[in-house]
């Protein structure tokens, strides 16, 4: 399992340095990463987080309080 581990991070490792490396010349050529539909995507998923964010908040709420009315009868 330990050979297994040991590969995965010898080839995982260099691909994210390379990944890396190709954004950040890129980013000095003044290109883009995303094209125009990556951004709306990321826009989108931003999105998302902040409306689960908000419903898990009042989950949170809704819970506690349940809990404090239980806790006091």
């Amino acid at each position: 399992m330990i050979v297994l581990l040991i590969a995965v991070l010898a080839c995982s490792v260099p691909a994210a340095l390379v990944v890396g490396y190709v954004a950040v010349e890129a980013r000095r050529d003044g290109r883009d990463l995303f094209t125009p539909q990556g951004e709306q995507i990321l826009a989108d998923v931003r999105r998302r987080g902040d409306h689960l964010r908000d419903r898990g908040e009042a989950l949170r709420q809704k819970t506690a309080d349940a809990v404090s009315r239980r806790s006091a009868s």
